[in-house]
Parts: structure tokens; C-alpha cells; sequence
């Protein structure tokens, strides 16, 4: 079933130092919380849900920044796949690899949009690599062409 909602609690970011050549950044994602929570479809009408609650990092070593993002996702599905969600995770801390993957990739997308844009605005460096243009070398039958 669908992740129905996305929502930030928490857009924090410091620049400690000024930039060093080797710098890393090194980036996190981690649920810290599951719980039920009923959504409301239409005016009269409610859902079982579940709210994941993560926090997202960004780390530029060495203590050069960082950037702390926290929310939470709402995600819709019947009541008894909710409950056997809610059952393992109370358990043991774990989901299923699958949602785990649609609700990670869900916050990593959004995240990763804000953490770039938090970066731009106190001048740290992208956290990941962004597609560059370079120029083509010239070859020596370009050289010559006069047409």
C-alpha cells in the first residue's frame, strides 16, 4: 500500500569550520519509531496507519558541518497487515525488506533534496556527487576541419 504523507519536523544545519582539502561527508538514515496512527480519508472516514519517525544526518568530517533532519511518513495499508507491521517491529526492531526500502527511499529522496539545499545556504559542498559538464578534448581532425 502507499506512503500517503511526508512531513518534516526538524531542518537544522551548521557550518562549524571553514572547508578543508580530504573533507568527507558522510550521510545516515534511521527510523527511530513506528507507531499506529489512523488517517482520515475524506470527511468521515478513517484509515489504520502507520507513522515512521526518522532522522536523517549529514556529517562533513573533520567537524567542518552538519545537517540534522528529522520526520516522520505516513503509510496506509489494512488493518492486519498494520498490526503484523506493528507486531514484529515492537518485537524485534525490523520490517520487511520491501518496506523498508519503500520508506527509507521515500525519506532519502526528500531528505537529500533539503540537505542540498541546507548545504548551498551556509556555502558547505554537496554531500554527494552532482553531474558535471566537461569539455571533449579536441582531436587533431577537428583542428584542421575549416568548413
Amino acid at each position: 500500500m502507499p506512503v500517503v504523507g511526508f512531513n518534516l519536523e526538524k531542518a537544522a544545519v551548521e557550518k562549524k569550520k571553514p572547508l578543508q582539502k580530504g573533507m568527507q561527508a558522510r550521510h545516515n538514515i534511521t527510523i527511530v519509531s513506528v507507531k499506529p496512527e489512523d488517517i482520515v480519508i475524506g470527511e468521515n472516514s478513517k484509515k489504520p496507519g502507520l507513522r515512521f519517525s526518522f532522522e536523517y544526518e549529514v556529517d562533513y568530517q573533520p567537524e567542518i558541518g552538519r545537517i540534522d533532519i528529522a520526520g516522520h511518513i505516513l503509510y496506509l495499508d489494512d488493518e492486519k497487515t498494520i498490526k503484523n507491521i506493528m507486531k514484529q517491529w515492537d518485537k524485534e526492531k525490523k520490517m520487511t525488506p520491501e518496506l523498508t526500502s519503500k520508506i527509507l527511499n521515500t525519506a532519502i529522496i526528500k531528505c537529500t533534496i533539503k540537505a542540498l539545499n541546507l548545504s548551498q545556504d551556509v556555502n558547505l559542498p554537496p554531500h554527494l556527487p552532482i553531474p558535471t559538464i566537461s569539455p571533449a578534448p579536441i582531436t587533431s581532425k577537428e583542428q584542421d576541419y575549416i568548413g
